[in-house]
């Protein structure tokens, strides 16, 4: 079983990449892929609680978030630097584990396909 990681660092609704990626994660879980997610510098944004997305005509992205284990992916990490420079507050409902810098290098190495949505 193939293990992909997903980097999402962007905000959930400057553009639709968070979103696309997570669907493209779920994707990966229907079929098989051992799946983690890891939010990082402006992507910890997404992680907020209380999201509304049809302001900006988007799905809410902490609905996607929740529905997550549903398709069996049940790792989602966030960057710990990330989140205390940003100063979000996760939805406590999303079972998130923060990683520091080394942690996140040693996720990277150990997945078989990382997908990242950089500008």
């Amino acid at each position: 079983m193939k293990r992909y990681l997903f980097i999402i660092s962007r905000t959930p609704y400057g553009s639709t990449h968070a979103l696309e990626q997570l669907e493209a994660a779920m994707v990966a879980a229907v079929f098989d892929g051992r799946v983690a997610i890891l939010c990082r510098d402006q992507g910890v944004w997404n992680l907020q609680g209380n999201q509304d997305g049809a302001p900006q005509g988007q799905k809410t992205v902490s609905r996607v978030l929740a529905a997550l284990p549903t398709y069996d992916i049940e790792e989602l990490y966030v960057c710990a630097d990330s989140l205390s420079s940003q100063q979000i507050q996760p939805d406590a409902s999303l079972d998130i584990k923060p990683l520091t810098f080394v942690e996140q290098q040693s996720l990277i190495a150990a997945s078989d396909v990382v997908i990242t949505a950089q500008p």
